[in-house]
């Protein structure tokens, strides 16, 4: 860790990072700590602007060591619907392009959420890793402007699993698209993202300052759904 690093005393595992190059090798270091490999451990993984560099830092590593890489079962937290996943704007070609490609992943090793198939359909599929893989043991989150974290919109549910949202309009303003017109997403909820061993959220951009403060308040309140994360028992959050 860079000298310039700090770690706040908060409860919170509050990381911050000088500049966004930094955030992004501190949120792999932390990937690197997962201990135990001797079996599979589940991840589950975000998409955005704020992971990109977590994925190069991935690439680059997996790319010298491609045994380790064997040692993880990877799920995406979300998706676009009303969508072709064939279409940039998916993040399943996201994930595609950024990870599994290039680290040339066997398609055993990982699963990119379906988007086309019914909800019904979809849970049953995640389940199947759940009971293979017993627990999450990382899930990687980003944070959206509104406190949102996956498409777990303000004043969701926080006991779902998996469902299809109806998006914000704060989240479809950002959305870089004319092609389609996108008002829902497929999400993994926040009963499974708080059943997660550990969690690892990435703050990137000014416009996260209001979520991070009121996550760092340490009080649960449905209009920012980052909230939820404040009490649960291994949470590391990196900010830059």
């Amino acid at each position: 860790m860079n000298k310039s690093t700090k770690i706040s005393k908060n409860k919170i595992n509050l990381i911050y990072a000088k500049n966004y190059s930094e955030l992004s090798k501190l949120a792999f270091q932390e990937f690197l700590n997962i201990k135990n490999l001797n079996q599979t451990k589940l991840i589950f993984l975000p998409t955005g602007k704020t992971p990109i560099g977590f994925y190069k830092n991935a690439r680059e590593y997996y790319k010298v060591h491609k045994k380790e890489i064997r040692k993880f079962f990877f799920i995406n937290l979300d998706d676009y619907l009303q969508i072709p996943q064939s279409n940039s704007m998916s993040f399943k070609y996201y994930l595609n392009q950024k990870f599994s490609k290039p680290l040339n992943l066997s398609s055993r090793q990982y699963y990119w959420m379906n988007n086309k198939s019914s909800i019904q359909e979809e849970r049953e599929t995640l389940n199947k890793y759940l009971k293979r893989y017993k627990r999450i043991e990382l899930c990687i989150l980003g944070l959206g402007e509104n406190g949102h974290i996956a498409f777990n919109e303000p004043n969701c549910n926080p006991q779902e699993i998996l469902y299809d949202a109806k998006l914000t309009k704060n989240t479809i303003d950002k959305i870089d698209t004319k092609d389609f017109t996108i008002s829902k997403g497929r999400t993994v909820g926040l009963g499974l993202i708080l059943s997660a061993k550990k969690i690892l959220l990435l703050v990137s951009g000014n416009n996260k300052k209001r979520a991070l403060k009121q996550l760092i308040k340490k009080k649960i309140d449905p209009k920012w759904p980052v909230t939820y994360l404040c009490h649960h028992p291994n949470l590391t959050v990196i900010v830059n």
